[in-house]
C-alpha cells in the first residue's frame, strides 16, 4: 500500500471508481509529459485502489452466491 493513502475501506464503491478515473487521467498526463517518476507513483496508487475495488467485487459475488434465492437456480455455465 502506498504510504500516503489512508484507509480506503471508508470510501464507497462509487468514490473508489471516481478516484480510479481521476488517477488514470493523471497517469495519461504523466505519460504524455514523460515524467517516469510521477507515472510510477500514480501506478502504485492505482494498484491500491484497484485492489480495494476488486476486494469489494469479490465480496459482492460471494454474497450473491450464498444468497438462498439462487440456491435452487439452474446452472447453465
Amino acid at each position: 500500500m502506498h504510504p500516503l493513502i489512508g484507509d480506503l475501506s471508508a470510501l464507497t464503491v462509487d468514490e473508489v471508481l471516481q478516484k480510479l478515473d481521476v488517477l488514470h487521467k493523471r497517469l495519461s498526463f504523466a505519460r504524455n509529459t514523460g515524467n517516469a517518476a510521477m507515472m510510477n507513483q500514480i501506478i502504485n496508487v492505482i494498484q491500491d485502489y484497484q485492489t480495494e475495488y476488486d476486494k469489494r467485487r469479490m465480496a459482492e459475488v460471494k454474497a450473491a452466491e450464498e444468497n438462498p434465492i439462487f440456491k435452487d437456480s439452474l446452472d447453465i455455465g
